[in-house]
């Protein structure tokens, strides 16, 4: 399976200010100054916003890396006027072998967001 996400991060990145934005899953969101329940600030005022944007579970799995440039292209002015500086494009993939590919389409949608790339692989057991 793929999981692309993108994670915003900012001193003052305010993640409340994109939550209108349609068609996307925010997770892990936290406001400058929130307490935080873990981590290195946990119990201590977090001196940044963060959030991570998953997408919709109605995107065929074929479809979502590019449906996932394609959000982040359309909504990085948006990001940026919420205050975030660093934006990362995420490919999060499970299975029983490592190996992935992207299409020449993929890799152009990707350049396009001039952002980040990064990837990580998690074995899954096949039950039999």
């Amino acid at each position: 399976m793929i999981y692309p996400k993108c994670q915003l991060w900012g001193e003052n990145f305010s993640p409340s200010e994109i939550k209108d934005i349609p068609n996307i899953i925010i997770q892990d969101l936290n406001e400058p100054g929130e307490v935080s329940n873990l981590g290195r600030y946990k119990d201590l005022p977090t001196p940044y916003g963060a959030c991570s944007l998953h997408t919709p579970e109605e995107i065929r799995s074929e479809n979502k890396i590019e449906w996932m440039a394609d959000f982040i292209l359309k909504n990085k002015p948006c990001f940026e006027n919420a205050g975030a500086t660093d934006i990362t494009f995420w490919i999060h993939w499970t299975g029983i072998q490592g190996n992935m590919e992207l299409s020449v389409i993929q890799l152009k949608k990707i350049a396009k967001t001039k952002v980040p790339l990064c990837m990580t692989y998690m074995y899954e057991e096949i039950d039999e």
